[in-house]
């Protein structure tokens, strides 16, 4: 995983210690694509991919994010369904490379007041200490923003109509939030233009 090392992209990431999110392409897309989905409303779903700890270090290898289709869905908030959820845990099981890792959902924006990055009090009510959470902010876009990281460590921009936050967290065994540095490559590339073939 020399990638995750790579100074260039951490060097602009604040980091409390190597505490670090790293979203796939496929992570990335699925992440967007369920929240502009049931925009106004909250989406929810599983974070798929392993933990990679060395010493101090964690890091969490998001691979997939799979949306919940059975989550009861309002604008402030989102419940999944326990009976799914065990079926899909039980079915991930068979495949030993990966687990679930931590979960994801979004906060969005009504009326004018635009959806806020941070952890409701509900939010941590449910996180254990060895996943990772991630926040989507969805708030209708205003002007476009490339894709980039933000000083406290999530990501940001616009697709379409809409600008997104993506922040990850984690909490401690006291219950602590933490927040994680996202990284994803993928990402910053997005809004790039590709070079004219010069004929």
């Amino acid at each position: 995983m020399r990638l995750l090392e790579s100074p260039g992209l951490l060097g602009r990431l604040p980091t409390t210690k190597t505490m670090l999110a790293y979203l796939s392409q496929n992570a990335f897309w699925g992440l967007l694509i369920s929240a502009v989905e049931v925009y106004k409303r909250e989406c929810f779903g599983l974070l798929i991919g392993y933990r990679d700890r060395k010493g101090p270090d964690q890091r969490y290898i998001i691979e997939h994010a799979v949306p919940y289709q059975s989550a009861g869905r309002r604008h402030r908030t989102v419940t999944n369904n326990p009976r799914a959820h065990r079926r899909i845990e039980r079915f991930l099981r068979s495949i030993p490379q990966m687990s679930v890792i931590g979960d994801f959902h979004s906060h969005t924006m009504w009326g004018y007041s635009r959806a806020a990055s941070s952890l409701s009090d509900t939010d941590l009510e449910g996180m254990k200490a060895e996943n990772v959470y991630l926040i989507l902010s969805v708030n209708d876009r205003l002007r476009e923003v490339p894709w980039s990281y933000n000083d406290d460590g999530s990501l940001s921009g616009t697709t379409d109509d809409h600008h997104f936050r993506l922040t990850a967290y984690t909490v401690t065994a006291a219950r602590e939030p933490r927040r994680l540095a996202i990284l994803c490559p993928y990402a910053l590339g997005f809004n790039a233009r590709p070079l004219r073939a010069i004929l």
